[in-house]
């Protein structure tokens, strides 16, 4: 099986090598797509052992800068080749390749994604609350053996799958999608690619460092997602995502409602305690706990304290509601890179 890396880089001389450093001990060639660098992106790319080009009039992002390198630099006559997608920010496992091909070689996938980690230290409630969300996404995909996304953190998928969805879509990434690698997952799957993304194949990548960065980069998820929902034709394929967004709505209305709910009782003095209600909460404590219950003695005291992931969770729905006025409004999005 040869494998061969593409990573898009805008700005990510800090990360850069690194990234390929990790990549260089598990992949055949690694490819980065320089995309409107100002800083030496390409330079480190090139001394870390990389093959690095610099993108030509891309207007597209990330997903313009992917579709130049598969066009450019991949033989598509090559059989069994699988092409590994990994943002420039991203350091994957030691054994990541080695993991997803025991899964490639039953016969019984296509693609591989990855769950992943934050790369910082838990020094904050924001830190704290990024890396509980994202160790309960990995427990959810472990329990479920279903795969939402097919990240573009870090991805291998096959040639021939790429090849059907240029056949069917006339590209191999959807230029116009805000949020190219929830994009490719749906059409992966409509060309018939089997997915998994085994607990084994993990990878570090950037948390946001603040509320602002953080309201923008799911605000844009939410809104590539929302986009994908409209413009698809609803079918057997797209219904989950549809029935998420819907559940997705309706915990945002229902959310929004207690808080105004509550705070008119306080307003009232008509808050009173409630033996039921106060075993619901212990309950939801309980839950919060068990969820990352593989982790650490810290973490299980901070998802007990309950409050500030609530917190949190408010801030995710209100960044939900911006992508609803985005859509609404015709807005593309923006991409707004951390550097």
């Amino acid at each position: 099986m040869d494998v061969i890396a593409i990573v898009p880089a805008h700005n990510e001389g800090a990360n850069i090598e690194k990234t390929i450093k990790a990549l260089k001990k598990q992949v055949k060639k690694v490819i980065v797509a320089c995309d409107r660098c100002t800083d030496d992106t390409y330079q480190k790319a090139v001394q870390a052992g990389a093959i690095a080009f610099e993108t030509t009039d891309n207007q597209y992002r990330k997903a313009g800068a992917l579709n130049q390198a598969l066009e450019n630099y991949i033989d598509w006559q090559l059989p069994n080749q699988y092409i590994f997608i990994c943002d420039a920010d991203t350091v994957i496992a030691d054994d990541w390749i080695k993991r997803a091909e025991i899964a490639l070689g039953k016969g019984e996938y296509d693609a591989v994604g990855s769950v992943f980690f934050g790369d910082a230290d838990r020094n904050s409630m924001i830190e704290f609350c990024q890396q509980l969300e994202w160790y309960r996404y990995t427990n959810q995909i472990k329990r479920s053996k279903k795969v939402f996304v097919l990240t573009g953190t870090a991805s291998l998928i096959s040639a021939e799958m790429f090849r059907k969805v240029k056949e069917r879509k006339g590209t191999f990434y959807d230029e116009k999608s805000i949020t190219e690698d929830f994009a490719l997952t749906i059409d992966l799957k409509e060309v018939g690619a089997r997915i998994i993304s085994p607990i084994s194949c993990y990878c570090t990548t950037e948390i946001m460092p603040n509320w602002r960065l953080l309201f923008l980069q799911r605000r844009r998820w939410y809104l590539g997602a929302l986009q994908q929902i409209a413009r698809r034709r609803w079918d057997c394929v797209l219904f989950p995502y549809v029935f998420q967004q819907l559940m997705l709505l309706i915990s945002v209305v229902a959310f929004i409602g207690l808080i105004i709910f509550t705070i008119y009782l306080m307003a009232q003095d008509m808050i009173i305690f409630s033996f039921f209600w106060f075993l619901i909460g212990v309950i939801f404590a309980v839950e919060r706990v068990i969820t990352i219950w593989n982790q650490d003695r810290q973490a299980k005291l901070f998802a007990l304290m309950i409050f500030p992931e609530l917190i949190y969770s408010l801030f995710l729905q209100i960044a939900y509601i911006g992508a609803l006025f985005q859509l609404l409004s015709g807005s593309a999005g923006t991409w707004n890179h951390l550097d």
